[in-house]
C-alpha cells in the first residue's frame, strides 16, 4: 500500500508543470529563490539526489571529490550560461542527463567515467539557471541554489544508503520517462 501511495504521489508531481524548472518563467531571484528552485523543476531534484545517492556507496575521499566537483560544476554551468544566454540543446542535455544516473545508480557505477559523466551533466544543469539569471540577481540567488544543491545531494546519499541501488536507477529512470512524456 505504501508503494501505491508513493507512486501516486510521484505521478501527481511529474503531471505538474513545475515538472521542469526550465519553463522560461523568470522570477525574482533572490536567495530564497536559489534555495527553492531546485526544488521546483523534478529535472534538477532527481540530478541532485541521484548524483547524492552515487556517492553512498563510494569511500569518503571520492565521494566528497564527486559532491565538491558537483557544486564547482553546477555554478561554472551558471556562469556559462548567463555569459553567454545560449541555450540551444540544454533542456536536451539535461533530459539524458536523468537517464544517465539513472543508469549510474542502477548498474552502481562509481567509477571515473561514471564520475566525469555526472559532472559534465551537472554542468548543464546550472548552465539553464545561468540562463534564466538576470545579472543583478546573481549574487543572491547562487548562494541559495548551491546551498540547496548541497543539502539535497546529502539527502541523496542518505536515500542511497537505505534503498537498493537497482531501485534507485530504476525509479530515477522511470521518473526521467515521465518527464520527458508529461515534460
Amino acid at each position: 500500500m505504501k508503494l501505491i501511495k508513493t507512486m501516486t504521489f510521484t505521478l501527481a508531481l511529474l503531471s505538474s508543470p513545475l515538472a521542469l524548472a526550465h519553463a522560461g518563467v523568470h522570477l525574482s531571484h533572490g536567495f530564497v529563490e536559489g534555495l527553492l528552485h531546485p526544488l521546483t523543476g523534478l529535472d534538477h531534484l532527481l540530478m541532485l539526489l541521484g548524483v547524492g545517492a552515487m556517492g553512498a556507496w563510494m569511500v569518503a575521499q571520492k565521494r566528497l571529490a564527486l559532491y565538491a566537483g558537483a557544486i564547482i560544476s553546477l555554478l561554472g554551468g551558471a556562469l556559462l550560461g548567463l555569459a553567454t544566454g545560449w541555450g540551444a540543446g540544454v533542456e536536451e542535455i539535461i533530459l539524458l542527463s536523468l537517464f544517465v544516473i539513472a543508469a549510474c545508480l542502477f548498474f552502481k557505477r562509481s567509477n571515473p567515467v561514471a564520475m566525469v559523466a555526472a559532472l559534465m551533466l551537472v554542468l548543464f544543469h546550472g548552465w539553464a539557471h545561468g540562463i534564466e539569471m538576470p545579472a543583478g540577481d546573481v549574487a543572491a540567488f547562487l548562494p541559495g541554489m548551491l546551498l540547496m544543491a548541497t543539502v539535497l545531494m546529502g539527502v541523496g546519499f542518505m536515500l542511497g544508503k537505505l534503498i537498493q541501488p537497482k531501485w534507485l536507477g530504476a525509479g530515477s529512470g522511470v521518473a526521467a520517462a515521465l518527464i520527458v512524456v508529461l515534460g
